[in-house]
């Protein structure tokens, strides 16, 4: 049976690279909860950044909006 051996200085800096990933999995998700919050109620400027996002990909937002509240009302 074989086993590796860490030495201290191992042992802090594997620690210090969690705590590391760990601030910014922190930082992350607290953007993801406002980015969450955001589009839970969008303001002018969300919209407008929306839009801005469709645009290249050829889709119109009010076209899609239309097309939502037709498919909803069908259901």
């Amino acid at each position: 049976m074989s086993s590796i051996q860490a030495t201290d200085h191992d042992i802090s800096r594997f620690l210090s690279v969690l705590e590391t990933i760990s601030a910014q999995q922190k930082t992350i998700c607290a953007e993801l909860d406002e980015l969450t919050l955001l589009m839970l109620l969008p303001s002018e400027s969300v919209l407008r950044v929306l839009q801005n996002i469709l645009a290249p990909m050829g889709q119109d937002m009010e076209r899609l909006t239309n097309e939502l509240k037709n498919h909803l009302l069908e259901e």
